[in-house]
Parts: C-alpha cells; structure tokens; sequence
C-alpha cells in the first residue's frame, strides 16, 4: 500500500515501500521525480509535515528516518527537524500504482573481455 498527500503550492508526495527500500515521488502539473531510499520496514505509517516551501517526512522504522522534500527533491535528514509550526499534511492510502512504475532491479553487466596487446609504433 502507498500513501499520498497533497501539498500547498501543488505538488503531490507519494510514498511506497518495496522491502527496505521507500520510494517518494514528488510530483506537480504532471511532471513527477522519484527517489528511493534505505529506510528499513516500516513499522508504522508514514508521516508528513508541511514547513513553508518544504515538507518533512517521518519514516518509522527501527529507528524514526525523516527526509526533506523539495522542489529540488528528496533529502535525507541526518537528525530529527524541528518541526514547530510546520503543518501535519494528511496521508491516504493508495494503489502501489500511484506511486509509479517499480523498477527492475538492474542486471549485472557482462565482464570486460580482455584487450588484445598492442603493436609497438615502430613496427609496420
């Protein structure tokens, strides 16, 4: 299941997970950018908080994770925001869908085959 809320100026926050992976899409006049992080399962919902121009998201996992969303994209947080006077934005669930395509994960690639030795410039 996924979850979305809308933000004040238009933009649209979606969160999904995928195991420990959580995905954010951000998007605004059909234009989305996506992001996945590292944040472990989740043992809670998400949360999320409107502050001016940006938004903070709580990930409750084994430990609380926030990341800053921006028209610029999706920040990791590396200790808990102060979050006096921001506004709790409400979260619906939502299809995984809404969230966007998953990606497959991608395949190794083929190794190198060796380079074959070159001619000394001298010889011709």
């Amino acid at each position: 299941m996924a979850y979305q809320g809308k933000l004040a100026g238009g933009l649209t926050v979606t969160l999904s997970q995928d195991g420990a992976q959580t995905s954010v899409s951000v998007e605004q006049t059909g234009q989305r950018q996506s992001s996945s992080r590292t944040t472990g399962v989740w043992k809670t919902p998400p949360k999320l908080w409107q502050s001016g121009e940006s938004a903070v998201v709580e990930i409750g996992s084994e430990e609380k994770i926030y990341l800053k969303i921006s028209r610029g994209g999706v920040q990791s947080l590396s200790r808990t925001p102060d979050l006096n006077g921001a506004e709790a934005v409400r979260l619906t669930e939502v299809p995984d869908e809404a969230a966007g395509p998953r990606m497959e994960p991608m395949k190794p690639m083929e190794p190198m085959k060796p380079l074959k030795p070159m001619k000394p410039l001298n010889e011709d």
